[in-house]
């Protein structure tokens, strides 16, 4: 998988994993339970348009069918989240493992390692294998953070260059 959808990466984190780490959640559950910890990165965006009106930072507009996403305009408030009737996040990215990579190598000095999270990552297996394989090269630690339905034993590369799965 040459790009997947990143709902945010949170550069600072210690309580994803032993000691301080970078977190990087994914978009996309296969279940969608009712007392998720992180309910908008459940199901992609399918593009409706509702939180649009919303956006009282004008970080959202509609391009055709699709709702787009402004970073810089967006102020984090959350409102979008709170209006999707979908348990869905207008405010992805796809990434590329590179673009990724970026962004994760700033916070290296001052890190163990990386979790992956969401939604579920182990949605993504070809990209954290290629993620993984990307960031040990660093000398940091990789853990998923999954929603327990993926069988590590159909995927042992995976396995192979991840440090834990919790």
């Amino acid at each position: 998988m040459k790009i997947a959808p990143i709902n945010r990466i949170i550069p600072f984190s210690n309580v994803d994993g032993p000691g301080n780490r970078t977190s990087v959640f994914f978009q996309g559950c296969s279940f969608s339970c009712l007392y998720c910890h992180n309910p908008e990165t459940i199901h992609l965006c399918r593009h409706c348009g509702v939180c649009v009106a919303s956006c009282k930072a004008g970080a959202l507009s509609l391009r055709g069918e699709k709702v787009v996403w402004d970073p810089e305009r967006c102020v984090l408030c959350d409102t979008c989240l709170k209006v999707c009737p979908h348990s869905a996040s207008p405010r992805i990215r796809w990434m590329s493992v590179d673009d990724v990579m970026r962004e994760l190598t700033r916070t290296f000095p001052y890190v163990e390692g990386i979790t992956v999270s969401g939604g579920d990552c182990t949605l993504y297996p070809g990209f954290l294998k290629a993620l993984f394989q990307a960031v040990r090269k660093h000398g940091k630690t990789c853990l998923i953070d999954g929603n327990g339905a993926f069988d590590f034993s159909r995927d042992p590369d995976l396995l192979a260059v991840t440090d834990g799965v919790m």
